[in-house]
């Protein structure tokens, strides 16, 4: 820059300069702000990513969203326990509706979303009605549990498949979660009829048994 532009430039006010920079520099400034903004949003993002090691799915008549969230923070304290707080369990609610025939099914909507999870392996453990239990053993959904060597089913009331098909083995599958469960009765939930089980492909199997055993507090 000459020494006359620099002249020039010095004996500029403030507010001369200011519009000068801007008109001039202003696509080069608005560029450097957005950049500055996206690398601080994808590094809070990144920071602050939740990773959820254990998915539950509770199928049923109603539920008290409010009281299922406090839910999901005891188990994550319970079976995750991470100090950092990234690591965490996801419970998701799905309603069951009255149909034309006066039974409870599932909405479509939450069929097709309940579907689409565990065909992305993004569910561990379901508590279900025994209808929806039936239909999906019948489609090898679930994990068999008499054969789980951490899992004693001694004194349970288990839900069984008994007739063997090309997707299934006969045997236990699910374990029905029965009257007064010290974790569900305050949950708004009606559970009394349900069944807990373990999604085949899961990908947190370790964690979704550990959830079976402290639920249904099994030594």
């Amino acid at each position: 820059m000459s020494e006359e532009r620099k002249n020039w430039f010095r004996n500029m006010t403030t507010k001369e300069k200011v519009e000068y920079i801007w008109d001039y520099y202003k696509v080069h400034i608005i560029t450097g702000i957005l950049v500055i903004y996206l690398l601080g949003a994808f590094t809070g993002s990144v920071l602050n990513r939740k990773e959820y090691v254990l998915n539950i799915a509770f199928v049923g008549k109603y539920m008290d969203f409010d009281r299922l969230n406090e839910f999901s923070k005891e188990v994550t304290k319970e079976l995750i326990g991470d100090p950092s707080g990234k690591k965490q369990a996801s419970i998701d609610f799905y309603g069951l509706v009255k149909n034309p025939n006066g039974n409870f099914t599932l909405d479509p909507a939450s069929t097709q979303k309940l579907m689409a999870r565990m065909g992305a392996q993004d569910i561990d453990v379901i508590i279900l009605d025994k209808n929806n239990f039936d239909i999906l053993a019948s489609q090898g959904a679930f994990l068999r549990l008499d054969e789980i060597k951490e899992l004693n089913l001694s004194g349970l009331n288990v839900a069984k498949v008994e007739e063997p098909s090309n997707e299934v083995k006969p045997g236990a599958y699910g374990i029905y979660v029965g009257w007064n469960n010290k974790y569900l009765k305050n949950l708004g939930y009606d559970y009394n009829d349900k069944i807990v089980t373990i999604i085949a492909n899961g990908q947190h199997k370790d964690l979704a048994i550990k959830f079976v055993k402290w639920l249904l507090n099994i030594k």
